[in-house]
Order: C-alpha cells, then structure tokens, then sequence
C-alpha cells in the first residue's frame, strides 16, 4: 500500500492539559508556641545593722506574687518549603500541581481504555512539559501585558455551568475530574491565558494561498514510468494512463487527480517542487524518490492542470500550518528559557 503525496502530513497535536503552573497562593500557617516562664516563691532576708544598745533584728518576708522571669522566646518551627517539579525562568511548578496533573492524565487515558506508559512512551515528562508549556505561555502572556481579570474567568464558568447543564452538572464534572472550584478557575486562567497568546503567535498565518492542482501517477518500475512519459508526450490522454497503471489505489481511479494543494500539503517534497515549478497542461519528467522506511525507489509522473494564487486553504492545511507556526514558537522558547526539572529520575 503506498501513501499518495496528496495526503497532508497532521503532525500530533502537543496534549494541552489543564492545570496549575508557577503563581499559585500557598497558605502557610505559622505555630508560635509561647512559653511562659514558671517562676517559684523566692524568699527575701533583709538584715538591719544593730545600732549600738538595739537588739539585732532579722525580718523575714515572703512575696505573696513572684516577679516572673522573662521568658525565653520560642520561635516558630520553620515554614515548609514547597517541593517543586521545576523551575521555568526561575518561576516554580510546584510538585503537588505536577501529581494532580498527572493524577488526571492518568484518569484520562483510563476512561479511553489505556494503560499510561505501556507502550514505553514517559509520560510523567508528557505531563511535565505540558505544565511546563503553559508556564512558557503565562510569562510571554504577561510580558505582552495580557490580562485574565477574576469577572472574566466567572463570565467562562457561567458560561461552562450553561454548557455543562445538558451533561449532568458542572459541580459533578469538576468532582469526577478531581478539581476544586478554586482550582479550576486557576485553570482556568491559565487557559484563557494561553488562548489569547496562541491567536497572538499565529494571527500571520493566512486563510489562502497559492495552490495548483495537478494529477499523477505512481509506479515502482523505472522502465514502465519511462513509457508511460514517451506516451504521454506523444499525445495519450494522462488521465487514462493514471487510472490504468498507477499504484494508487486512491487517485488512481480519478484519474490521479491530487485536487488543489498549497505549498507544505504533500508528504513527498520532490513531487510538491515539481508541482509549483510547472505551468498548466505541463508535465514533469520521470521524478524518482526513495522511500526511506522500505529503502525501495518509487516513480512518479506529475501534470499540473490549474493555478490559483489566492485560493482559499482546506482547513486541513489552515490548521497545519497554524501548527507549525506555534511549534516554532514554543521551540524557541524552549530555547531560550532557563528550566531546571526537578523531577527525581
């Protein structure tokens, strides 16, 4: 089976998880223990000097109330340092934020009949960098002066309470989902957050583009590729020769008809080049590319049909590219940032 060039290459999306990063409010209580000093009677003798022909005399009194001493301060037991998942620019994902998100990715796969990490895949650092990915897009979204006031984050959840109605609840969903009110408005947040940047990072990516369409056939014999071009440039009809010999099973009965493509569409780079170096009712030569995975060498016969240079791209396409312009963006990023994992191995 051979995949047609005119299949887009989806790349996975990056898994957005929801959850809390960096700027999270930690109470953190305080015990003073104030130790009181416990003082006992003390006894008081006072002597008189004897004045010549007076009896000496001793008096002996006893405080009714002791003096207490002043107590010895008792300081406060030192106040938990959170543990932490990692540090992004210096700013902490907290280790507790990391479980509860791993806890629901956890609980995620279950619900889908998965069994997380069977297949070898690490994903505590799927998690991680997910956490870590949002906290990349909270500071960007700051440092451009984005702001997520609290009656914007209620707006949402009246918003999700209305849409949650139909679904059994919102309460029973944050409870099933193991997310408290006040934590999911944090989450919240940092989801609004992350919309307004990711429009941000891909507002330069176009709704159309120069396109061709173009049809094509495909074959693994060097020396049937070679006749079927002598044939078609004597005049046979490139259509039929397509539906007749090519070894897509997908195009091949239409004639190799592609459809209309936009630069970065095909899977096979040496075709798309050759498409938009070709004028209307032109043909390639024979264009032979060998297939990585199989090592064997495929050939391909290209003739392009239309030219649209401002047609609108599929929604396929659209959201390929806004893909890749925020992968780019991330890996950037990524780059440049300072992150410590905090993670023990």
């Amino acid at each position: 089976m051979y995949n047609h060039p005119a299949m887009v290459d989806r790349k996975k999306t990056r898994g957005h998880l929801s959850g809390r990063g960096a700027w999270l409010l930690w109470l953190i209580l305080l015990l003073l223990f104030s130790a009181l000093g416990c003082s006992r009677q003390r006894q008081t003798v006072a002597a008189t000097t004897p004045q010549s022909g007076e009896p000496t005399s001793i008096s002996v009194t006893s405080e009714a109330t002791a003096v207490p001493a002043t107590p010895t301060p008792t300081l406060p037991p030192p106040s938990p340092t959170p543990q932490l998942a990692a540090l992004v620019n210096g700013q902490p994902i907290l280790l507790e934020s990391f479980q509860r998100e791993l806890k629901r990715y956890e609980l995620a796969q279950e619900e889908l009949g998965l069994l997380p990490g069977v297949d070898g895949e690490d994903y505590q650092r799927v998690v991680l960098d997910a956490l870590i990915e949002k906290e990349l897009l909270r500071q960007a979204a700051y440092a451009g002066g984005t702001e997520v006031t609290p009656q914007m984050v209620d707006d949402r959840v009246v918003q999700l309470r209305l849409a949650a109605s139909e679904h059994g609840g919102f309460d029973l969903w944050l409870a099933a989902n193991k997310w408290t009110l006040e934590e999911f408005r944090l989450a919240l947040a940092d989801e609004m957050l992350a919309e307004t940047m990711v429009a941000r990072i891909t507002a330069d990516v176009p709704y159309t583009g120069e396109q061709v369409r173009a049809r094509y056939i495909q074959v693994d014999d060097l020396a049937l590729a070679e006749s079927l071009l002598a044939q078609i440039n004597e005049g046979a009809d490139f259509a039929d020769l397509a539906a007749r010999y090519s070894r897509d099973v997908v195009t091949g009965p239409a004639g190799g008809d592609l459809g209309f493509f936009a630069r970065g569409a095909l899977l096979v780079p040496e075709v798309e080049e050759a498409a938009f170096s070709l004028q209307p009712e032109q043909n390639s030569p024979v264009i032979a590319v060998k297939d990585e995975a199989t090592g064997q060498t495929i050939y391909y016969l290209l003739q392009v049909t239309e030219r649209d240079l401002q047609r609108p791209l599929s929604t396929d396409l659209r959201f390929k590219l806004l893909q890749e312009a925020y992968d780019s963006w991330l890996a950037d990023q990524f780059s440049a940032a300072t992150i410590v994992p905090l993670l023990e191995e």
